[in-house]
């Protein structure tokens, strides 16, 4: 992923800002020269280690790279202004990734002996490993986005609803001149106009940055090919929250006790609204709907193991927090299918 850029190489820089307004911090920043050795330098330092091949030395070139976006996500562009092969040396497997096509001109990508094109139709993925080698064509402009492997594959994880071991692997080929490619380039547009905005939420609250990368990540998972496209495709039952868990939890813990709904509630973290709501969507019932299960299930379980001799319905009603004794005969009786008392007396003559 880039670095910070030094700004005294750069003719644009972070959008003013007034002092008294907190920022979200965005690099935006350009770089422009005629020498092949300073491009070189700056991509070989903020970007990946690379060098250039059949570039006569001193040669004059009409370079430009421009980078948007934070360090774990942003817009890369890239123009050399000539014909040229940047080797991108090999490196260790770490936390990056690129997609690269073209904003004008083509290009072709050779990794393994294999060789393939990127252009405005087509794009390539490129992840760190082997020696890989970027050809560029005089008129080429490249358009990339670089994004952190770790959080595609927390969002790849969050979309699925369980764990994505280690990273996400894409197809090295993308093609971008499909329906599912043409949204993604719309939505890519898109993030280059909001990153260019000195005014877009983006750059004023985390919380839209953050909100902007998940979106930015979704709809590249959604558009290219990996292990989990069909998984991704088929839909996932909602996750339940946890203050459900929670409120369950506790229930089952304190099931005896006079609970109210407030309570509970509190426990769980959540507004009273709130943990109904989440109780109709994920149980199909009330939280005291919840409670009244969890005592007669508490009560058919001890009146089974009752001795009749010493034990009265009344003292495992009471004991599993049944206040009314009618109420729990009635709802006893609808749910087993028998009074308190015969499930008691016969379980004595088995």
């Amino acid at each position: 992923m880039p670095n910070a850029m030094p700004q005294d190489l750069y003719d644009q820089g972070h959008a003013p800002q007034s002092p008294a307004t907190p920022t979200h911090q965005i690099i935006d920043q350009v770089y422009h020269s005629q020498r092949l050795d300073e491009l070189e330098h700056v991509l070989n330092v903020q970007v990946a280690p690379q060098r250039f091949v059949n570039a006569p030395e001193g040669e004059q070139a009409d370079g430009m790279l421009a980078f948007r976006g934070q360090l774990d996500c942003g817009v890369l562009r890239v123009r050399v202004g000539r014909n040229i092969d940047i080797v991108v040396e090999s490196e260790e497997a770490d936390d990056r990734m690129a997609f690269v096509m073209t904003a004008s001109g083509a290009g072709e990508f050779l990794l393994n002996r294999k060789a393939f094109s990127y252009s405005t139709d087509q794009a390539i993925v490129m992840t760190s490993g082997s020696e890989r080698v970027l050809r560029f064509a005089q008129e080429t402009e490249a358009r990339v986005l670089l994004a952190s492997r770790v959080r595609m594959a927390e969002c790849c994880a969050k979309l699925l609803g369980r764990d994505v071991p280690g990273f996400v692997d894409f197809d090295v080929q993308a093609d971008v001149n499909t329906a599912s490619g043409h949204h993604w380039m719309r939505l890519l547009s898109y993030a280059e106009a909001e990153l260019a905005d000195p005014y877009a939420f983006i750059r004023q609250s985390p919380v839209a940055w953050q909100q902007f990368e998940e979106h930015l990540l979704t709809g590249f998972l959604l558009s290219h090919r990996h292990a989990y496209s069909q998984a991704l495709l088929v839909p996932q039952a909602a996750a339940e929250p946890l203050y459900v868990k929670r409120a369950e939890a506790y229930i089952e813990a304190h099931f005896a006790e006079p609970l109210s709904l407030a309570e509970i509630a509190a426990q769980a973290g959540v507004s009273a609204h709130s943990l109904q709501s989440g109780f109709q969507s994920f149980r199909n019932t009330t939280p005291m709907g919840f409670l009244r299960s969890v005592r007669l299930r508490r009560a058919h379980e001890a009146l089974l193991a009752a001795d009749p001799a010493i034990t009265t319905v009344t003292q495992i009603a009471l004991t599993c927090g049944w206040m009314h004794l009618g109420e729990f005969a009635t709802a006893y009786r609808r749910v087993f299918g028998r009074t308190p008392r015969q499930t008691l007396h016969k379980n004595s003559r088995l």
